[in-house]
């Protein structure tokens, strides 16, 4: 089950807004294929793990190991229950049920069912970490959310006023590349208008290949310039927004005055299929999603530089999971509750 987990999070970077899942196929002790659901679409786990075998039989005896049920609904591709049945797997181990209405432990009935011998809830924790994007969206109604911020050693996120005409960086190069790779992995990226104001970022993954996210802006009052680098049609762009701006070329959705936009965007990019989003700013969105009690896990950096005065990071009361040094810098990591099987996903 750990290397299901462990191919499972190839599709980390591809596979949303479907789960991510790895299978094993193991006999007398020996590794005889494996797969992993690598985009949606594609096809899932147990379908890359037994191909290997063609129209072959497949060893009498073998176990296929998988760390989510296998799905019992036509999809965008058929039901892998039904392909373990027809391909006579005798005995099928599972991580965890899955929550999804489709499925939800029908998987596990049908391959019952049909004379399989089903062990269920292995590494059940862990599972559910490795999962915990597919399965804040199907339980909780949501997108998984992660804040992100980079703090001086002094705990200020910018410095005020700017003593110099370039931004002194907080974090390490290392810690910029790890930064990509973050985004790599959500489907969304959010930022508030101040954000976009003093910083213009770019909201892009340069430093590693993959996968470019959904930029969200919330700028309520059009604050804003149209010049602004997360308009410039990079990458694509969700603006929320009080009122229509006609001169930008991205989609905007409006937010009513006597609306919570925070929940109005997580409802949003629910209805979109976003499974997760990361956060990084600025001080007053970060505070807003903890205030509300609207995250998951954070992910906080530490410099070595020292800024005296500035922006405050925010205050975080939260469950210490990890924590590392990555060059020059600090990095934890907390979680909103405390998550049994939580690591640091690498």
């Amino acid at each position: 089950m750990q290397r299901c987990l462990r191919l499972a999070r190839l599709g980390a970077y591809s596979a949303a807004p479907n789960p991510l899942v790895g299978a094993v196929l193991v006999h007398d002790g020996q590794v005889l294929a494996e797969g992993w659901h690598k985009v949606a679409g594609g096809p899932h786990a147990e379908v890359e793990c037994l191909r290997v075998f063609g129209d072959g039989p497949i060893p009498e005896g073998a176990m296929l190991y998988v760390n989510l049920e296998p799905c019992s609904h036509h999809g965008r591709t058929p039901p892998c229950a039904d392909l373990l049945i027809e391909r006579k797997v005798k005995h099928v181990v599972i991580g965890q049920e899955d929550p999804f209405p489709a499925v939800a432990g029908r998987g596990i009935q049908k391959l019952r069912d049909a004379g399989i011998t089903v062990t269920t809830d292995v590494l059940h924790d862990e599972c559910r970490w490795v999962q915990r994007r597919f399965l804040t969206s199907v339980e909780k109604g949501r997108p998984y959310i992660v804040l992100k911020w980079v703090r001086s050693a002094d705990g200020f996120l910018d410095q005020h006023p700017r003593k110099e005409r370039v931004v002194k960086r907080i974090s390490s190069p290392e810690s910029d590349v790890l930064v990509h790779r973050w985004r790599t992995e959500e489907q969304a990226i959010l930022v508030g208008s101040r954000t976009v104001v003093n910083d213009d970022p770019s909201l892009t993954v340069r430093h590693v290949e993959g996968r470019q996210p959904l930029r969200v802006v919330l700028d309520r009052d059009g604050i804003s310039a149209d010049e602004s680098k997360v308009f410039d049609g990079t990458a694509s762009t969700l603006l929320f927004n009080g009122t229509l701006r006609a001169a930008l070329p991205v989609e905007q959705v409006l937010v009513p005055d006597d609306v919570d936009p925070i929940h109005l965007m997580l409802a949003e990019l629910h209805k979109r299929d976003i499974r997760s989003i990361l956060v990084e700013g600025g001080a007053e969105l970060l505070s807003h999603f903890i205030a509300r009690g609207l995250w998951d896990e954070a992910r906080v950096i530490t410099g070595e530089v020292k800024f005296t005065t500035g922006t405050r990071a925010p205050d975080l009361n939260a469950h210490l999971v990890h924590t590392e040094v990555r060059g020059t810098d600090r990095l934890e990591l907390f979680t909103a509750h405390h998550i049994a099987g939580a690591t640091w996903d690498r």
